[in-house]
């Protein structure tokens, strides 16, 4: 529970717009201001996302600029790897009150801060979507599975395998589910955008999609690609030739000086053979 003097500070700072982020201690947790005036909540000793969004205030500008030129209100859209909630926001405001957004974040740690971002963003703007946060990993199968992170670097949790599993010190148990099995309520309804973050496990995600990417011809895909981590748990190169048999193309997100983001059309033959980085899916021309 938020102290109310706290409560009352960050929401006022939060009605401001700022040329410098703020970051305001609060213990295990931080909030920053971020560029567009957000409240955003953090883990205090997280060495990746929070001293990005404290020292810059924003986090992978090319993925939000790419995530804004793709969605569109009323969109049915699923997150999976929501971590602290940065791209939620983004999609949430971007869909609007008549869009649907499924968030999927595995670690229980995470979940309370990214329902206290979007508590707060809900009370700022009207125009947000409606979400479902569910502490669930995506997957290509349904059950129990296992976690592994370094606590100073939380968007680096993944799913356990074996030749990584003692190179972590924390071994979280968590669950999974398929994109197929969480989207089952939605009946035929399309999905418009799929955004995946996950540490390798993009593609066995998708493989849980596949009913969920049959019904959506419209369907976009922005995932994190590293085929270093994808070849832990499958074959880039089966996997960039069976979304190709469906129909995808593939862009690379990368940034851009003077409009945050560019699109560079890839082949999926190239895809094995990329650096780390972002690239999008989709069956039309973005």
């Amino acid at each position: 529970m938020m102290p109310r003097f706290l409560d009352i500070f960050i929401r006022r700072l939060g009605a401001l717009r700022y040329k410098r982020p703020i970051l305001i201690p609060l213990g295990r947790y931080s909030a920053t201001i971020d560029r567009e005036g957000n409240i955003i909540f953090l883990m205090a000793d997280d060495l990746l996302i929070t001293p990005n969004l404290a020292v810059q205030g924003y986090w992978e500008k090319h993925v939000v600029g790419a995530l804004r030129r793709l969605l569109r209100p009323g969109d049915l859209v699923v997150e999976g790897g929501a971590n602290i909630g940065c791209h939620t926001l983004v999609m949430a405001e971007a869909i609007g009150p008549t869009g649907r957004l499924y968030v999927f974040e595995p670690l229980a740690d995470l979940i309370p801060l990214l329902e206290l971002t979007l508590v707060y963003q809900k009370n700022r703007f009207e125009r947000l979507a409606s979400i479902e946060i569910r502490n669930l990993a995506l997957l290509d199968h349904e059950g129990p599975i296992e976690i592994l992170l370094e606590p100073e670097v939380y968007g680096g949790a993944h799913v356990a395998v074996p030749h990584t599993s003692n190179r972590y010190s924390r071994r979280l148990p968590a669950q999974a589910t398929t994109i197929d099995a969480a989207l089952r309520e939605e009946g035929t309804r399309p999905v418009s955008l799929i955004r995946l973050d996950i540490e390798g496990s993009e593609i066995l995600a998708l493989r849980g999609a596949e009913e969920t990417l049959r019904r959506s011809p419209a369907l976009k895909i922005v995932m994190e690609w590293s085929p270093i981590m994808l070849r832990s748990r499958s074959d880039p190169m089966a996997g960039a030739a069976w979304l190709s048999s469906l129909g995808f193309r593939f862009w690379r997100i990368e940034r851009a000086l003077w409009r945050g983001h560019i699109l560079h059309p890839v082949t999926s033959e190239a895809l094995p053979d990329l650096p780390h980085g972002e690239i999008l899916a989709s069956r039309g021309d973005p």
